[in-house]
C-alpha cells in the first residue's frame, strides 16, 4: 500500500491535469478499490501539509491547503490580473457563484456577450464545460480544479462571499455595454449575483 500510494503522489504531482480513480487504476494495473484506499490514505496523510490532496466530481488532485488561502491568493490573484482582462474576471466570478451556468445565463447577468471571456477561461482551465442533465443538448460552465488551486481552496463551499471576492480580485467598477455588444465589464451584474447569491 505504501509503496502504490507514494507512486500515486508522484504521478499527482507531475500530472497537468486532474485524475480519476479510474484511469490511475488502468495506468498502474491496480484494483480501483486499491488505488481509492492509497488515494485516501494520501489525503489523510497530506491534511495538514502545505500541499494536500482534491477530489472534486471523482478526479484527483495536489493542490495547496485552504489553511494557506489568504497568501496563496493574494500570490496568485496578481498573477491571474496579469493574465485576465476585466471582463474574464467578472465572468469568472459569476461561473464561481451560480454555478452550474449557461452561457446565456452568463450574458444575461453581464448584459453583454461573453464568448471571448468563456473562452479565455476554458484555454486557462479555470472553468471547464458539462452537460445539462435536464437537456444534453445544452452546455453549463462550473469552475475547475484549477480554479480551486488558484483561490487556495479546497471545495467551491469554501469560497468567501461575493463582496470578499470582488475586493480580492478588484474588480472595476461596472460600466455600461459597449454599443457593438463586445465582450466588455458587463452592466449590473455585480447586484445580479448578490440578489440571487451561489446556486
Amino acid at each position: 500500500m505504501e509503496d502504490l500510494t507514494s507512486i500515486i503522489e508522484s504521478i499527482l504531482f507531475v500530472s497537468a491535469k486532474p485524475q480519476s480513480t479510474a484511469d490511475l487504476a488502468r495506468l498502474l494495473r491496480s484494483e480501483e478499490q486499491e488505488v481509492l484506499a492509497a488515494l485516501d490514505a494520501l489525503a489523510k496523510n497530506k491534511k495538514d501539509n502545505g500541499v494536500v490532496l482534491l477530489e472534486a466530481g471523482g478526479q484527483w488532485q495536489l493542490a495547496t491547503n485552504s489553511k494557506n488561502s489568504a497568501a496563496v491568493r493574494a500570490f496568485l490573484n496578481a498573477e491571474l490580473r496579469e493574465k485576465l482582462t476585466d471582463a474574464t474576471i467578472e465572468t469568472l466570478a459569476i461561473v464561481a457563484y451560480r454555478q452550474p451556468i449557461s452561457r446565456t445565463e452568463i450574458e444575461t447577468i453581464r448584459g453583454v456577450n461573453s464568448q471571448y471571456s468563456i473562452r479565455n477561461l476554458l484555454i486557462r482551465g479555470l472553468i471547464q464545460k458539462i452537460s445539462n442533465p435536464l437537456d444534453n443538448r445544452q452546455i453549463l460552465y462550473e469552475t475547475s480544479i484549477e480554479f480551486l488551486s488558484h483561490m487556495g481552496l479546497s471545495n467551491n463551499g469554501e469560497l468567501p462571499d461575493f463582496e470578499s471576492i470582488l475586493q480580492g480580485l478588484q474588480l472595476p467598477t461596472l460600466s455600461p455595454e459597449k454599443s457593438d455588444g463586445s465582450d466588455s465589464v458587463g452592466k449590473g451584474s455585480e447586484n445580479e449575483i448578490l440578489e440571487n447569491g451561489p446556486q
